[in-house]
């Protein structure tokens, strides 16, 4: 079955996707269904595959069915506490400061969300693609299903499947809003970036400079602490005067203070 976003008012995807269900599992079969409703049908050869299986959903390339694909896994975190992954003096956790509760707005395959929940901080992920979050839930399903990761997590973390801007009205005074958006490619021709990267390009394109700035605006009137926004270190600010910027080799986070 080949599906693509195609609904009015839906989520477009620039890359369709098929749906294999090989497995008896009451969670994943109900998870395939609601994936199947959501998408519109597109009879086009796809890319990718959304593959419901053994060890749960994964993308996998339609030309290698049968191979392991793409599985949000946290149990492969490094959670040494102060080192490794988990270090505060890291530049996110610096820019996102000594808070509580944080949204990330956009969470791809959720591994900043995750990271942020085992420092300490209680986050709710945003993710509208509902491609990449059947990946989500299914990730955090069987992080619970851990006993060392889930009291690790403790309670702290959770996805939602959603339009950010329509779900921050929601969220009862968040003090941190975080935004990553997908970064369109350099002019100059470089390195591919690592799979997961490219299989998230593919399924939710690159970044729009209009939804980022309409969502950076939403953030400004929601969050009650800081805005942190996440850019490659060559790009212009996307508001003049950020109160910080915390930058690293390759990227750095630009802190603003909400409207």
């Amino acid at each position: 079955m080949s599906f693509s976003k195609t609904r009015q008012g839906s989520v477009q995807h620039p890359e369709g996707v098929e749906v294999v269900v090989d497995t008896q599992d009451d969670r994943l079969v109900k998870e395939s269904a609601h994936l199947i409703e959501q998408l519109g049908r597109d009879k086009t050869k796809s890319k990718y595959t959304v593959y419901f299986g053994a060890k749960g959903v994964e993308l996998r390339l339609s030309s290698h069915i049968h191979k392991k694909g793409i599985l949000v896994d946290f149990s492969t975190i490094d959670r040494r506490i102060g080192a490794g992954n988990l270090s505060k003096k890291q530049q996110l956790p610096k820019a996102i400061g000594d808070y509580t509760t944080v949204i990330d707005a956009t969470a791809g395959f959720g591994k900043d969300a995750m990271l942020l929940t085992l420092m300490g901080y209680n986050v709710i992920a945003i993710e509208q693609s509902p491609i990449i979050s059947v990946l989500l839930r299914d990730g955090l399903y069987r992080a619970q299903l851990n006993t060392e990761l889930d009291e690790a997590i403790g309670g702290r973390l959770q996805f939602v499947e959603s339009n950010s801007i329509n779900h921050f009205s929601k969220i009862e005074n968040p003090e941190v809003i975080y935004i990553d958006p997908m970064f369109p490619p350099k002019k100059k021709k470089s390195a591919l970036p690592p799979g997961h990267i490219q299989a998230l390009q593919s399924i939710v394109g690159h970044e729009n400079p209009k939804e980022t700035t309409l969502m950076f605006e939403a953030a400004l009137q929601t969050a009650t602490q800081r805005i942190v926004i996440k850019r490659p270190t060559h790009s212009q600010h996307i508001k003049n005067n950020p109160v910080a910027v915390h930058e690293g080799k390759t990227i750095r986070y630009d802190v603003y203070r909400p409207s």
